[in-house]
């Protein structure tokens, strides 16, 4: 008798176990229909479907933030609002928090609930939301652009994203940045023209040369390892490879140092220096000595006019 116990037992716990998984995989089944939904924008379907397996006790802040912006993209802006209030309640990463906060502003700002809705989007970048555009170009955003607040926030999303822009050292040499037409310093004598960008984010200067003679890029940009400017330059010209180290904007003016060699391999130190001369003209100098200082000779000496 026992034994036939203990048999009718197992035998209970694997039925149970098979009904366990059973519902387990219908329900990972259906989470997989909502959310093939859910990607393919058929927002009524997707709301009923995950309604049909997301209880109060449902512990998936993903898909109740999913069940939100269903309900958000149909208008139902209230139902939005508690399914996303119901995915913070659980211990969602900061990548869940970013979305669902950023998403709560969008139907908090379009209800005219300014304060909530900027306090929605301060959490969000708290949590890491980085989509600078969205707080740009999304309608649903336009009550609330006009709100300091908001533009105090999108001043500090910006500076998140592009950490060079507000950093005094890196906009040191943006007196260079334009298009300009080039003399020989001191003559009506055209040396070429170059374009001067300002690339990565602020973080670099990248100079376009071009010349009857030659053309040529560099990059410019501030060397981690010295935190002094650095110039790598690329001509077309043989041996045209070579860096200005040591860059210090002093005296209103860029000091570059360089090292190069004359034609019988000798070591010939360099100076290369920007002199900002106002909003419009910029002097390029070149020199260099081959006895350690004691002489030098002009390389080139040209003027930059911005053109108008």
């Amino acid at each position: 008798m026992p034994a036939a116990k203990n048999v009718f037992m197992k035998t209970k716990i694997i039925l149970l176990l098979i009904t366990t998984f059973a519902g387990i995989s219908a329900r990972l089944q259906t989470l997989q229909t909502a959310d093939s939904l859910f990607f393919a924008q058929e927002w009524r379907a997707a709301k009923n479907t995950y309604e049909k397996i997301l209880s109060d006790t449902s512990h998936n802040g993903i898909a109740w933030n999913r069940l939100g912006f269903s309900n958000y993209n149909l208008g139902n802006y209230d139902k939005a609002i508690q399914c996303y209030n119901k995915a913070l309640t659980f211990n969602g990463s900061a990548g869940l928090k970013a979305s669902v906060y950023s998403r709560m502003a969008r139907v908090q700002a379009l209800k005219d609930e300014k304060e909530k809705a900027v306090s929605s989007i301060d959490s969000a970048i708290n949590n890491g939301y980085l989509n600078l555009n969205e707080l740009d170009t999304l309608k649903d955003f336009n009550n609330i652009r006009g709100v300091q607040t908001f533009n105090i926030l999108r001043q500090k999303l910006y500076a998140i994203l592009f950490p060079c822009m507000a950093d005094a050292h890196a906009r040191e040499f943006d007196f260079w940045v334009g298009e300009w037409d080039v003399y020989v310093t001191g003559t009506n004598q055209l040396a070429g023209h170059s374009l001067i960008q300002m690339v990565s984010g602020g973080c670099a200067i990248l100079e376009n040369w071009d010349s009857p003679s030659s053309t040529g890029k560099s990059i410019n940009f501030i060397d981690p390892n010295t935190n002094k400017w650095k110039q790598s330059w690329s001509g077309s010209y043989a041996n045209g490879n070579q860096e200005f180290i040591n860059g210090e904007y002093r005296d209103s003016a860029m000091h570059f140092d360089f090292e190069t060699k004359d034609s019988q391999g000798n070591k010939v130190a360099g100076h290369f220096i920007f002199y900002n001369q106002g909003p419009n003209q910029v002097r390029q100098f070149s020199e260099s000595s081959p006895d350690g200082g004691k002489t030098w000779t002009t390389n080139y000496d040209f003027t930059y006019v911005r053109k108008k």
